[in-house]
């Protein structure tokens, strides 16, 4: 812990005629004065050594390859909107204008690269299928005549008929003149809306790390030192670091052209981030066509007994003439041939690239320190 402690107090007094120079000790009063009011007293650390007047730690100012000083970072981490002003300690008492200097001015935002990106996940796609007619059309009038003064009646099944006799409705001889049966469908294959994600390590993209220059105003009794913020001023999760700019790898400096302070974990961020990689989107080409063909019959009464006629549809919807005073109550169907053809799903590959530029080297103190 540093504190206020024995200092010396110089106080110049010139006259005309003569100079005298008083030196006093300690922060009490000299001549009415507290030493603050004069000059600033020295800060003692523990081992009996001055700091100065710096509240902080003294470092090397400048090492090769590294910008001037130390700076403090500190990843943004989920919703969390990080500036240089959460980086250290402000006192409730303190003034605006000691607030103001005791926040680290900003440096700029680094970002941390993406990671590697976890591959993209199969393409898959759903079985071609051949489906049922989706029902009738009733006419009033013969060969399915929708012209002026006929009549016109749905007589449609279920979604997803299976064949099974249904009975949508009745229609009665007076509008049963004939009707139409849709035609069969081949259900294409579609690509699968979501497919199970292949197992990676996601892209890290959007992180960012706040950096904020850590050097305060006060001086050290070494002039090759500066003062920056101390470890006992930084709120938890910030680090003191060292940056370094050069495009080429650099070595962190050992402890002994550091004043014995370590700043050993080596970490690389970037200045410009830009990721383009994704998945191409995936897509069912047609390996081999569907040959569907049903057999559909139609029946007076409500329990596909009494039949009325039964018709071979295919792609083409077919029309069929109603016996005169007939009725129409269900209909049922079945398989003449039923052929899906195939599909092959095609995409998901991995397209665009990882661009880093402007590289940071950071060599900081362990987490703490």
């Amino acid at each position: 812990m540093r504190r206020w402690a024995i200092g010396r107090v110089l106080a110049a007094l010139a006259s005309v005629s003569a100079a005298a120079v008083a030196v006093a000790s300690g922060c009490g009063a000299t001549d009415g004065y507290d030493c603050r009011d004069l000059l600033e007293c020295d800060v003692m650390n523990e081992d009996g050594t001055s700091n100065g007047g710096c509240e902080g730690t003294c470092v090397v100012a400048q090492h090769a390859d590294f910008l001037p000083g130390v700076y403090l970072l500190r990843e943004n981490a989920g919703l969390e909107d990080l500036e240089c002003d959460d980086a250290v300690l402000l006192k409730p008492h303190w003034t605006d204008e000691q607030r103001r200097n005791a926040i680290p001015p900003s440096y700029r935002k680094l970002l941390v690269a993406p990671g590697a990106h976890p591959g993209c996940a199969p393409c898959a796609c759903t079985a071609p299928a051949c489906v049922f007619p989706a029902g009738l059309t009733v006419s009033s009038g013969w060969m399915c005549d929708d012209g002026p003064g006929a009549t016109s009646t749905p007589f449609d099944v279920p979604a997803g008929w299976d064949g099974a006799c249904v009975a949508p409705g009745a229609v009665g001889a007076e509008a049963f003149g004939s009707f139409r049966i849709a035609p069969v469908t081949a259900r294409p294959c579609e690509v699968v809306a979501s497919p199970v994600p292949r197992a990676g390590d996601a892209p890290a993209g959007g992180r960012v790390v706040v950096a904020c220059d850590a050097r305060r105003g006060a001086t050290c009794p070494n002039r090759a030192h500066l003062c920056v913020v101390g470890a006992a001023e930084m709120l938890p999760g910030w680090r003191r670091c060292l940056l370094s700019e050069e495009d080429e790898d650099v070595e962190c400096p050992p402890g002994e052209e550091t004043s014995g302070l370590h700043f050993s974990e080596k970490l690389t961020f970037w200045r410009e981030v830009e990721d383009s990689r994704a998945c191409s989107p995936c897509s069912c080409t047609e390996t081999a066509p569907s040959t569907c063909q049903a057999l559909v019959s139609t029946f007076e009464d409500a329990a596909c007994g009494d039949l009325i006629a039964t018709a071979a549809v295919a792609e083409n919807g077919v029309c069929i003439d109603a016996e005169p005073g007939s009725t129409l109550g269900s209909v049922r169907a079945e398989w003449r041939v039923n052929a899906p053809g195939s599909c092959a799903p095609s995409g998901r590959e991995l397209v665009g690239e990882l661009s880093l530029r402007k590289k940071v080297t950071a060599c900081c103190l362990p987490e703490g320190t």
